[in-house]
């Protein structure tokens, strides 16, 4: 199967909500490992997003003005605040952010941006400063740090 239609397919799935209940369901069975005091759950999606039709700025006219075709409508968003909202099709996720377990982040950026794509990627993946190269990333030198117990039924799955 091509790349793509697994994307694609695997989004259809997280937007129809069973994403977000396995998660919630599966979280508390992978904190339950002996020996795990915390737990980091990272989905890492590379392709395309609309970021602006994700988390919608419904209340700035300006999003209307520049995306008259593309714009969710202002009566379809799901409010996370007066400012901004998520798209309709993540309704499954209300309940993640209703219960505070669910945040959203915008404007996440680093120092020094590098305008290269992959570049980029490298530099979020080793949190390397951007004039830094390093062969290792965050992730696997966390794990070195702590690693998880044997017993750990896995400590990182690759789709």
């Amino acid at each position: 199967m091509e790349h793509s239609a697994k994307r694609r397919q695997l989004m259809q799935f997280l937007m129809a909500g069973a994403g977000a209940y396995f998660l919630s369901s599966q979280v508390s069975v992978w904190a339950a490992q002996p020996g795990m005091k915390r737990l980091l759950v990272l989905i890492e999606l590379k392709g395309g997003n609309d970021g602006v039709n994700t988390v919608v700025p419904y209340a700035d006219a300006t999003y209307y003005d520049l995306r008259p075709k593309l714009a969710v409508s202002r009566d379809a968003v799901l409010q996370l605040s007066q400012e901004v909202g998520l798209h309709p099709a993540l309704q499954p996720l209300l309940p993640l952010w209703e219960a505070r377990e669910l945040a959203v982040l915008q404007g996440v950026g680093y120092p020094a941006p590098n305008l290269s794509h992959f570049r980029s990627i490298e530099i979020w993946n080793t949190a390397s400063a951007s004039q830094e190269v390093r062969q290792q990333g965050w992730l696997s030198r966390a794990f070195e740090l702590n690693p998880p117990p044997r017993e750990f039924f896995a400590d990182g799955v690759r789709v």
